[in-house]
């Protein structure tokens, strides 16, 4: 007798608690048992998704504060007034140091007076953060915001002549110079920046006191969110 899939009105166990013989459960009608192969069942979650049979929730992000990148060049004409920034920043939680590199002029190797700095001291009003002390001699550490440490792997003589340079240079990855702003600093449209050679007698570079050119490039942070995914 050929069997069927349906379940006779009469079937007195349809009602019955516990298995009932003449059902054979979902495989009536999604199984391979009738020569139904049904691939969503049969597949698993691949299929699911590809069909988008179960919602899609999208990408996985995150909000972060929004970065800006900030890139300032100057030389010793430029330290005496302020440098106005051609965007001014809104609620900035975070000014970071990314690359500092400051190049000067140097007298020649066999200059008998020839002393170089160890480092140079950038202050910066809007950003100055770091502490020291009023003694020994030579206070230009108060009031900072970085520093930069001669490289003392560069050939000073890159000229072919007397004429040497002196490289100063400040990595985030080393140095970790980053100023946070709590609560929010609510505009940053300028930056007055002031340059010292850390040498006895030498004091702060100005637009009489030496050549020097200076590259700093800054990530700075607002308080506007982003999704990162």
């Amino acid at each position: 007798m050929e069997q069927n899939n349906f379940v006779s009105v009469g079937d007195k166990m349809l009602y019955q608690r516990g298995p009932n013989p003449n059902l054979r459960g979902m495989k009536t009608q999604f199984g391979n048992d009738f020569n139904i192969s049904n691939k969503i069942i049969n597949n698993g979650n691949d299929v699911f998704n590809q069909y988008d049979v179960i919602p899609n929730a999208g990408l996985s992000y995150k909000l972060v504060n929004k970065p800006h990148k900030l890139v300032v060049s100057f030389d010793e004409g430029d330290v005496s007034a302020a440098m106005i920034l051609n965007e001014s920043f809104q609620d900035v939680v975070s000014v970071k140091l990314l690359n500092g590199i400051f190049i000067e002029s140097g007298p020649a190797d066999a200059t008998s007076s020839l002393t170089i700095p160890t480092f140079i001291t950038l202050s910066i009003s809007e950003l100055n953060n770091i502490y020291s002390t009023s003694t020994p001699a030579g206070n230009s550490l108060l009031d900072s915001f970085a520093l930069l440490e001669y490289d003392k792997t560069f050939d000073r003589d890159v000229t072919g002549n007397t004429h040497k340079v002196n490289i100063y240079k400040n990595k985030f990855g080393i140095n970790q110079d980053i100023r946070y702003f709590d609560p929010p600093l609510h505009s940053l449209s300028q930056l007055n920046v002031r340059v010292f050679k850390n040498h006895s007698g030498e004091g702060e570079i100005t637009n009489v006191g030496g050549d020097f050119a200076c590259k700093l490039e800054f990530l700075i942070e607002t308080k506007e969110k982003m999704r990162l995914y």
